[in-house]
């Protein structure tokens, strides 16, 4: 990391600053960046060491569970397993995810992106103008993340966990979670962490799996998932190619017939997966395998997720019939409304 972006974090436990520990045997690279290290704050007489460039927050004992340790560790192999990606495809993505927003909102803001994984969305965010950039991630992911965004002087890697995120309050003009706190066994308490840290005035995008279009998915992938997610996952890897081969013949085939593709089932997602490398539908399909915990969440549960007071939907839209991408954004002060009573008017022009 680089010591200029130490002001955007604190103390997961007590919220205090931190400090570079020049004492500590810090190692400077030529680009800038803290190899080794360590940060502290006095609040609680604590500290986050520095390897390979990452701040590493982890939680306490009394902070952690089995269920997202299995899910960090799962996830860190899949993300340095599948590290490498199409920057051209995961800008496009993004702006699929992003939306109502627009992923060139971030231009000139200090952002962080919670669940960044191998850091493909904060490459994205970056090549969009973010001005400061913080990803965060508990697993071994961060280590990817690190080597795709190094060259990127706006981009910083965090190792820590979500429901503790080792983030100053109020100091990011916007943040976003695509893909990522429906992982979480309880998605709101994720997303009620993280508000905090962003400014009045300030905005956040979510992207989740959706119930609505998705009803196989309970009756078929979720019972198959509790045996996935307990696979060893080189053998889980090898079982997502032998998937991926004929969806991706069917998407490339069936799925462009004029006059029938557009009418099968799930047309927009597997006409948008068409265009995917052998290789990306792989790692979808392997991603949709590993996870232990994946809530699909109907529309209510989405609106019931960032139900915060002082919080406002500016948008939800249900994305290619499965999953739903929402924004919300912190009101500058208190008024009347707050919570789920806020959101109506914000809805009125429904779903699109």
């Amino acid at each position: 990391m680089r010591s200029e972006f130490i002001e955007l974090l604190s103390c997961s436990s007590c919220g205090s600053d931190l400090r570079l520990d020049a004492s500590s045997g810090t190692s400077l690279a030529e680009d800038g960046h803290v190899l080794t290290g360590a940060l502290h704050f006095d609040g609680c007489r604590a500290g986050y060491p520095i390897n390979r460039g990452v701040p590493r927050s982890r939680p306490g004992d009394n902070e952690r569970s089995s269920a997202r340790d299995n899910t960090a560790a799962r996830f860190g192999f899949e993300w340095n397993e599948f590290s490498s990606f199409d920057s051209a495809a995961e800008e496009a993505g993004m702006a699929t995810w992003f939306q109502p927003r627009r992923p060139s909102d971030v231009a000139g803001l200090t952002v962080f992106d919670a669940g960044c994984g191998m850091g493909r969305h904060a490459t994205a965010a970056a090549s969009h103008g973010a001005a400061r950039l913080v990803g965060i991630d508990l697993g071994s992911a961060v280590e990817a993340a690190f080597a795709n965004t190094r060259q990127h002087h706006t981009v910083r890697i965090v190792q820590g966990d979500i429901y503790h995120p080792p983030l100053k309050v109020d100091a990011f003009d916007a943040g976003y979670s695509l893909g990522v706190l429906h992982h979480f066994p309880d998605p709101r308490r994720g997303f009620a962490a993280l508000a905090p840290k962003v400014k009045p005035g300030g905005w956040f995008q979510v992207w989740v799996y959706g119930r609505e279009g998705n009803g196989w998915l309970l009756y078929v992938l979720n019972p198959l998932r509790q045996i996935t997610s307990r696979m060893p996952l080189r053998m889980l890897k090898l079982l997502s190619a032998l998937i991926a081969a004929p969806v991706a013949i069917a998407a490339k085939t069936l799925y462009r017939i004029p006059g029938i593709g557009l009418h099968l089932p799930y047309a927009d997602y597997m006409r948008w997966l068409a265009r995917e490398s052998l290789r990306k539908i792989q790692l979808i399909v392997f991603d949709q395998l590993i996870a232990p915990v994946a809530h699909y969440m109907p529309k209510d549960a989405v609106l019931d997720m960032v139900a915060l007071e002082n919080w406002t939907v500016q948008g939800i839209e249900h994305s290619r019939g499965m999953s739903w991408r929402v924004t919300v954004e912190r009101r500058r002060g208190p008024t009347a409304e707050s919570g789920a009573g806020g959101q109506a008017v914000a809805l009125q022009a429904g779903v699109k």
